[in-house]
């Protein structure tokens, strides 16, 4: 009698679906944390570019403004400096020369002494599920990188 062993059986089809789906199982965590943390690197850049284009803008009204040493306000929402000459005579208004995903922060502070540039809850694309802080002041350490802020 002659056979047929040109195949594999059903049993051998199964073990190897079910070791398949075993790796699958072991591999989309891994996956979806390395594209989540891709997600989050991305927005810190977004963060570290605007508060760059922020700066900016403060130091063009300082300069455009003969500033004097009053304050420079910057609008949280959109980033544009506002600074008042040193005579009081003209308000010059800036806007950040940026273009990334739009950021937005619940505080922009700078120090006007020092030239420091703090923000803080900072999202980005309107994602406030991720928040990062920016602060460019040497004794944080953190060299001007926007860090991830915790819950």
């Amino acid at each position: 009698m002659k056979t047929n062993t040109k195949g594999f059986t059903l049993i051998e089809l199964l073990a190897v679906i079910v070791i398949l789906a075993i790796i699958a199982l072991i591999a989309s965590p891994i996956i979806l944390g390395i594209i989540q943390n891709a997600r989050e690197s991305s927005m810190a850049r977004s963060v570290e570019n605007f508060a760059s284009a922020v700066n900016t803008a403060i130091t063009s009204v300082m300069y455009d403004t003969n500033y004097g040493g009053g304050d420079v306000t910057v609008n949280t929402e959109t980033g544009v400096a506002t600074a008042t000459a040193s005579d009081g005579t003209s308000t010059v208004t800036k806007e950040p020369s940026y273009s990334g995903s739009k950021v937005t922060c619940t505080s922009i502070n700078y120090d006007v002494k020092t030239g420091y540039l703090k923000m803080e809850g900072c999202s980005v694309g309107g994602t406030k599920s991720v928040t990062f802080k920016y602060d460019n002041t040497p004794t944080t350490g953190t060299n001007g990188a926007a860090v991830k802020e915790t819950a």
